[in-house]
């Protein structure tokens, strides 16, 4: 084991560099120039794999880049959405780093991050940790449609709502201002969301709009069954169909999955 202190960003490119069959990141938050770092720096054929925390505010606010999960796509990275990460890990074959850094300037060389790298038998159980998350069905994949999803929100956003931070390499604790703060809400407009949603996600996102409150369950979107049947008097499949948006609502960073029927608001 070897303690990792910032800067460590050239630790992580070596380490990157060096890797000849995997590379698993596990970071909530990411910025475009790191992920140019990653592409730039990966040998071309690695099994490389990303857990983000795709949360419509983060890439509102700026703690994220979704240009940075482009290039990722772009790259053929594999990328899930697990809106509960919080910790920041990475595995280069058989070493790993666990580290308080997330993969943005500021996590690698500004901010005061502190880690280890471990080389031992430790790291197969921290892979095996890694996959666990990765295979969860409960956390989607992050694809390029979803990518592209959230961009047409937030550009839809009207200037005089835009309230995302500016973010830069100087700036402390970029990482956790979202995290810590609990400022996970995206607060860009309601009319942004509906004019991007198709009629039925819309419908269904008009009736969570009518739940008070954060959090709400399964069987409280069911009850707005019959206003959907009026909508869909030929569709004979209004749960299933509400469940479908739900999960497109989640993928994109608006709804966070609790536990099996109960759900949370990300936006407000």
């Amino acid at each position: 084991m070897e303690i990792i202190k910032s800067p460590w960003q050239n630790t992580f490119i070596n380490l990157l560099k060096e890797a000849r069959r995997k590379v698993y990141l596990a970071s909530p938050f990411i910025k475009k120039q790191t992920a140019n770092l990653i592409v730039d720096n990966a040998r071309s054929g690695l099994d490389i794999r990303y857990i983000n925390s795709f949360k419509l505010n983060n890439f509102y606010r700026g703690a994220s880049d979704l240009d940075a999960l482009r290039a990722f796509d772009d790259f053929r990275v594999k990328q899930k959405n697990a809106h509960n990460l919080h910790a920041k890990f990475f595995i280069f074959d058989d070493k790993a780093i666990i580290t308080s850094g997330n993969l943005t300037p500021g996590g690698l060389r500004n901010n005061i991050e502190y880690g280890i790298l471990i080389k031992d038998k430790l790291v197969d159980e921290i892979t095996e940790d890694f996959i666990e998350i990765f295979d969860n069905d409960d956390h989607s994949i992050i694809t390029s449609k979803i990518i592209q999803n959230a961009e047409d929100i937030l550009m839809a956003v009207p200037e005089e709502n835009r309230k995302r931070l500016k973010f830069n390499d100087s700036a402390l604790f970029e990482d956790i201002v979202n995290d810590e703060q609990g400022e996970e809400k995206f607060d860009g407009g309601i009319e942004s969301i509906l004019s991007n949603l198709t009629p039925w996600k819309r419908n269904v996102f008009e009736c969570l709009l009518k739940i008070k409150g954060d959090i709400f369950s399964i069987d409280e979107v069911y009850s707005f069954e019959g206003q959907l049947r009026k909508i869909y008097p030929h569709n004979h499949n209004i749960q299933p169909k509400i469940r479908q948006q739900l999960q497109f609502l989640r993928d994109i960073g608006l709804v966070e999955f609790i536990r099996p029927g109960l759900y949370k608001k990300l936006w407000g």
